[in-house]
């Protein structure tokens, strides 16, 4: 058998071989300091940047023009579905508007209130100790 099988030890390696040789040879370069993170860079300024999740993938750049290249590349190189714009990812909900994007955890708070049964406990604005002085760590 030539490839691996979804939930065997070895697929997730071989998953990265394959992904890392489809980004290198679609010209991309893979961050030196994040091994799930590429980059592709071309005239102008335009830059495309991909971070791969396990089977996930996001990206963001400057270029409409190289989001659609790369999504009609890897559709037709991989089985794969485009989901849209990001809203949830590993818990964390983004909100994408004019003004900015937006992450927040409030749905996660809510699970884990859920889960340890404390969905009716008095709520507070701010969740740190009144009066509590933070300071700059100058070594961090």
């Amino acid at each position: 058998m030539k490839k691996a099988l979804y939930r065997l030890k070895q697929a997730p390696r071989a998953w990265y071989s394959r992904i890392d040789a489809y980004f290198s040879k679609a010209g991309f370069q893979k961050c030196p300091h994040e091994h799930t993170l590429f980059v592709k860079s071309e005239d102008e300024g335009k830059f495309l940047i991909v971070c791969l999740y396990v089977d996930d993938l996001i990206y963001t750049g400057n270029d409409g023009k190289m989001f659609q290249e790369f999504k009609n590349s890897m559709k037709a190189e991989f089985d794969m579905t485009d989901l849209g714009m990001m809203r949830y990812f590993l818990g964390i909900e983004v909100v994408q508007s004019s003004a900015g994007i937006f992450i927040t955890q409030k749905k996660y708070a809510k699970e884990i209130l859920e889960r340890f049964n404390f969905q009716n406990c008095n709520p507070v604005k701010n969740p740190i100790e009144p009066g509590l002085k933070l300071y700059k760590d100058l070594g961090g």
